[in-house]
């Protein structure tokens, strides 16, 4: 029978907290990326904690004795990761107190810009008084890491959580296989656009999703939150088989993209334009004629569209139609399915002449 205990943590001080740094699991797989925070909001962070400030509860999974030591760690960070890379930061020196940072008990206090050595060095007392700054962390009990997951979603609602970071708490096989996919060559060193946010991962479940639809019979459907969902949902458990036949499709299709692309390559700065490239190919490939998609064939369809539309400015009745609404597909309505048919039979149609 599942449980969930919750007890506030003993020896909670931030120089406590720090010391015991290496048994703390700062990325379980349900966790949203970390450093997302701007330095500002960090900065914002420290002033509160110096200034005796109530900051939110933070929430660590206690690992029960024989996982922890499998582990080698005592505890996973279910809400609050940010809170903690952050202190964290700034006792090692990554970032300084704002300039417009306020020592309120003091108005002759100048530590305004000090790193934590600097104000270590400067003011022994407020870096003590910071140490010792009891966190509001409470510690999670239970054997059910479907409960863990669960508790993440509900304590980020308040947070807004894109798509990829919910989904990332289905679990099973299927969000397994997008975790794989997204650390692809083809993800990790071709595309230019971040994963800060687990892009990579939204990409990649999307590429899983279009196969699995092409391959049942042909079907293009939209790429939208509910029906990823839903799909990501479905293969949770009982079709590892279908889900490792996906994996392995997408990432072979991967292989061939990572060979035709750049290191951090202009043509791939937008995630929409992953699977318009990714499918075509595989179209192409379909008909043998594989050999019609390269990097400088890609880079001429660019060229033709910037010079069509500057001969649409002049004149729209000269213009190419095509290109017109390829590039109005680029940037409107780009998870719909009938967006994607088109995106695809344009560009296709133009290799392929």
């Amino acid at each position: 029978m599942s449980y969930i205990e919750t007890h506030p943590l003993e020896h909670n001080t931030i120089q406590s907290i720090y010391s015991e740094r290496d048994a703390i699991v700062m990325a379980p797989p349900y966790q949203r990326n970390g450093d997302i925070w701007s330095k500002e909001k960090k900065q914002l962070l420290i002033d509160s904690i110096i200034n005796r400030y109530d900051i939110p509860k933070m929430y660590f999974h206690r690992y029960e004795r024989a996982e922890a030591k499998r582990l080698k760690k005592q505890y996973a960070i279910i809400d609050g990761r940010q809170r903690i890379e952050t202190i964290f930061q700034f006792i090692e020196n990554g970032f300084e107190l704002g300039k417009d940072f306020d020592y309120l008990e003091d108005d002759a206090v100048d530590a305004a810009g000090m790193n934590y050595d600097e104000l270590a060095r400067a003011y022994p007392k407020i870096k003590s008084r910071f140490d010792s700054f009891s966190l509001p962390i409470i510690t999670v009990d239970t054997d059910d890491i479907e409960l863990i997951e669960d508790m993440f979603s509900r304590l980020n609602e308040a947070v807004p959580l894109n798509a990829a970071e919910k989904r990332r708490a289905f679990h099973g096989d299927m969000v397994k296989a997008i975790d794989e996919v997204s650390l692809h060559p083809f993800f990790t060193k071709r595309v230019r656009f971040s994963n800060k946010r687990y892009q990579h991962k939204e990409v990649a479940v999307r590429l899983l999703f279009i196969a699995h639809n092409l391959n049942a019979g042909g079907q293009v459907i939209d790429t939208k939150k509910p029906f990823l969902d839903r799909f990501t949902s479905d293969f949770k458990s009982g079709k590892a088989k279908t889900v490792n036949k996906l994996k392995e499709e997408v990432t072979s299709l991967l292989d061939d993209m990572a060979s035709v692309f750049t290191t951090k390559d202009a043509l791939l700065t937008t995630q929409s334009s992953v699977p318009v490239y990714v499918f075509v190919y595989r179209q192409l490939a379909d008909d043998n004629l594989e050999n019609r998609f390269t990097r400088s064939r890609l880079v001429k369809f660019d060229k033709h569209r910037a010079d069509n539309r500057e001969i649409a400015e002049q004149d729209i009745t000269q213009a190419l139609f095509d290109f017109l609404e390829f590039d109005r597909l680029s940037q409107q309505g780009t998870n719909d399915a009938s967006s994607l048919r088109e995106r695809w039979r344009i560009l296709k149609k133009w290799l392929k002449a």
